[in-house]
């Protein structure tokens, strides 16, 4: 069967995205020249005419719950802090405070497939969600998208 075709608001969405496309990573940056990963998402909604936070955490606290089963492209996923330890396994979440297991520090944008595009050290680049690292620092998902937003240039 053909793919499903794009709603104008997915499509402006995939536009947006395809500007970071391999942007490198830096730090509070929130443009194609330097990237993170909350900002990625922030830069990316704002030029759809959508104000989010501009810190993971702030941006879990808003958008609509989505379950794991739910997921469409632009659905927003974030992670606690095990998903930024070098060489994590699932022994080393037992490893960090407890408090950290509920701690968002990262997130990115559904794309499908089990697919998402986020902000790593390496640049922007897709991941996939079965990945070891980001099944186990997994916490959820917020939903921005609804109908008639516009893209702004």
């Amino acid at each position: 069967p053909p793919p499903p075709r794009l709603t104008p608001q997915e499509a402006a969405l995939e536009r947006a995205l395809s500007r970071f496309a391999k942007a490198p990573y830096r730090t509070g940056g929130i443009t194609p020249a330097g990237v993170d990963c909350s900002g990625l998402v922030m830069a990316v909604y704002q030029r759809l005419g959508l104000a989010l936070p501009r810190t993971a955490a702030d941006q879990f606290t808003t958008g609509e719950p989505v379950p794991p089963a739910q997921l469409r492209f632009g659905d927003v996923v974030f992670f606690n802090r095990l998903s930024q330890v070098k060489k994590s396994g699932p022994f080393l979440a037992n490893m960090l405070p407890p408090a950290t297991r509920f701690e968002v520090t990262h997130n990115g944008i559904y794309i499908g497939g089990g697919r998402f595009i986020h902000a790593s050290s390496r640049g922007v680049e897709i991941s996939r969600l079965d990945a070891e690292v980001w099944r186990a620092s997994y916490l959820g998902a917020r939903r921005f998208l609804q109908e008639n937003l516009k893209e702004n240039p």
